[in-house]
Order: C-alpha cells, then structure tokens, then sequence
C-alpha cells in the first residue's frame, strides 16, 4: 500500500461513511425516494472539497455526479474513470434480527438493508476519492463518481445519465462481487403476453371464451421455444434463457377470465437486440394463433443487453494487478451472476466497463443483509490505489484510451 494512503486512512471514518449511509431510508417504492441519501453524499464530497452536484432523473430523486481533477502533467490528457453505484434498495419488508436502517456491527459484519446490495460499493468509492483529494490527487487524469438512483426498478437514474453528455474511458461499477473481477453479464428482457376472454357467470355460461384456457395453449409453445434458446451458449457467458415467472388471470372463483397474462424473464447473450429477441416469440406465438384462432398480445417491459469485457483487457489487468496487491485472499476472474446497469456504459456509451464490490450476490434482497467489514475495507484501498495505477500504466503507454471492449 502506498505511503500517503497509509498516511491519510482512517478507519473507523470509512465504517462511519457506510453505516450513516445505510441509515437512509432508500427503499425503491411507491412514497419513498433516494433524495435524503443522495444530498448527504453531495453534502460529503463538498465539504471535502470535491465538486458535486445534483441532477433530478425524475421528481425527487437525484442522481450525484462529482468530479475530482488530478495534477496537471505536461501537455497530455490523463485518462477519465466513472466509479458508479446506485443508492436505492429493495424494500425492507419484516422479519429482520437487526434494525434496516440502523446500521449494526457485530462479530466482523455490518449488518443493515443495502450493506451489500450495494451502499458498501458506493461508500468504499466515496472514501477512496476522499483519500485521493486528502493526499493532493496523486494522479493524472480525473476520477468521476456518479451515483444513480432507480437501479432496483425501472433505471430512471441511468437513463438521465444516457441523456448527459458524461463519458469516461474507463467504468468500474461497485455492485457486490466479493471483490472478484467479473467481466461480463447476460442481459436480460422481460415480455408481459395477454390473451382476452370474455366474461360471464361460470354458472350460466355454456362456451366460455376463457382468457386462461386460451393462454394454455400459448405456454406449451412458449416451453418448445424455452427448449430451443437455452441450447444456445456464449463460452464466458453461458446460455440463453427462457422463463415463464408470473401469471395472473381471472377476478373472482365464479367468473369466466376476461383475461391472462403471462410474465417472460429472457436472460440474452451478446449481440442479441430487442427486435430480433422479440421477433423470434412473436413467430411461435403466431403458430398457435394459426391454428387455433386465439388471438395474443405482447408488450416489451424492459430489454437490457448483455456486457462483456475480454479477460485479456488492460484495464482488467490493472484491477487485477492492484487487488493483487491489496487483497489477502485469491481473487478471480469470473461472470457476475446477475444481470445490472453495466451495458449503460458498455453497450450504449463504449465505456470499457467492470464490475467489482465488495459484499456477497447472495446477500442482497435478503433479511438480515451484511457486508464483512473486513471486505469492505479491502475495497476502500483497491478502489484508492486503482486510480493512479490506472493513470500511471496509461502514462507509459499501457493503455490508450480507445481499446476496444
């Protein structure tokens, strides 16, 4: 670890960082909004001496960008990287050993909703920027931190940021990884398809025009094409996928279903684009509306496209180089299990991006959420060192601003 970290860190101020973190309420749904958090995060880096700022994504809820400028060096440009993270959780719900938003430290854990998923990552990279601008920015280029809100929901946050004219040669998004270097997710598209009956008295009605016997004979072909897509497989990334997960039909136990609808979780490989993705159901949907005169609709919820960096990329040599360094345990290389706001940078701005964090995938959503303590403090010193590494082996030339994901 560099002197002036050693010199500069303090940490019970980075455990302090998360847990006041963790004590926002920023449960993503209806009647609550990320606002308190994001304005204490701009409060933080402000009175630090970072430039912030706030940008609605939509009423009340504010993205936080903040930039922190290097030292000038020569007549050369520095490389640009976004630490990104999103500050919403998932509803707390019932059922907790510790408050949710009462951060609790005990046996090594910091326990608390959004430990892991993921205020742990966004506070681990307010903490390195913190230390960065405390040691005089040892670097040359610019670090800038963008926290979004909506992440859990409907990417509202992302979206603003879409429409920004921010872009950076590099990304690495905090999302829980236990620190592994993941290189790559599938994307994900969610499809609602609706059949239409028409209702009456079960009692009375000699021919029912039923929405859920109609939408019987779509699922057998939806399971055909399930069959079918799941065959085809990216040697990093795994294989496609076709899930029928929700249904939802009828009002009452003595009515005839007015109508059905189905939910399609659709789990994309690179390359995969929405019109072709949607097209290929449309087909097996048309057979069965051939031959049996049912009629259908479908509706595109979301499609979010998958993200890959290659193994061999400079800037996943220089993270794992630097978490050499830093982490005590092994770390890998590998896939990130979910799917998360990666293709934002990669897919529609180029961005080479990563995603590296500290906490558990399997501790997000759950009751009683934790990070280990241990974890997230190996994050605040990566994620520190990660920055003038970065800007060094691009100042000798081994890396350029342009390399292809």
């Amino acid at each position: 670890m560099k002197k002036w970290m050693m010199e500069n860190f303090d940490e019970t101020q980075a455990v302090s960082i998360l847990k006041e973190l963790i004590g926002f309420d920023s449960e993503n749904r209806p009647g609550k909004t990320e606002a308190e958090a994001a304005a204490w995060i701009y409060r933080l880096l402000n009175d630090n001496g970072i430039e912030a700022c706030l940008k609605e994504a939509a009423p009340d809820r504010p993205n936080v960008y903040a930039v922190l400028k290097g030292k000038e060096k020569g007549k050369g440009k520095g490389p640009s990287i976004i630490f990104n993270g999103h500050i919403d959780v998932v509803p707390a719900g019932d059922g907790w050993t510790f408050p949710p938003f009462h951060s609790t430290l005990k046996d090594g854990k910091i326990y608390g909703r959004g430990a892991a998923d993921m205020k742990a990552g966004v506070a681990a990279m307010i903490q390195a920027a913190l230390l960065l601008k405390k040691a005089g920015c040892p670097f040359h280029g610019e670090l800038h931190l963008f926290f979004n809100v909506d992440e859990e929901v409907t990417n509202q946050g992302m979206k603003q940021f879409l429409d920004d004219s921010l872009t950076a040669d590099y990304a690495l998004i905090s999302e829980p990884t236990g620190m592994d270097i993941t290189i790559g997710h599938r994307g994900v598209a969610r499809f609602h398809v609706k059949t239409k009956g028409t209702p009456g008295h079960s009692a009375f009605v000699r021919q029912p025009d039923n929405a859920i016997v109609k939408m019987r004979a779509f699922l057998t072909a939806l399971e055909n094409l399930s069959d079918v897509i799941k065959e085809r497989k990216d040697q990093t990334l795994g294989a496609a996928l076709l899930n029928i997960t929700q249904i939802n039909g009828g009002t009452a136990a003595n009515v005839i279903p007015e109508e059905c609808t189905v939910v399609l979780d659709r789990r994309l490989l690179p390359g995969e684009q929405e019109e072709e993705v949607k097209g290929e159901i449309v087909q097996s949907l048309s057979k069965v509306q051939e031959e049996t005169g049912f009629s259908f609709e479908l509706k595109t919820d979301s499609f979010l496209p998958a993200s890959q960096i290659s193994e061999g990329h400079p800037f996943v040599k220089a993270l794992e180089r630097v978490s050499q360094q830093v982490n005590t345990e092994p770390i890998s290389i590998k896939v990130f299990g979910a799917t998360c706001e990666a293709p934002f940078f990669a897919f529609h701005k180029q961005i080479p991006t990563i995603v590296c964090g500290p906490g558990e995938l399997e501790q997000a959503h759950v009751k009683d959420e934790f990070v280990e303590k241990e974890q997230y403090i190996r994050a605040v010193h990566t994620f520190t060192n990660l920055v003038p590494h970065l800007c060094k082996r691009f100042e000798q030339g081994g890396m350029t601003c342009h390399e292809p994901n």
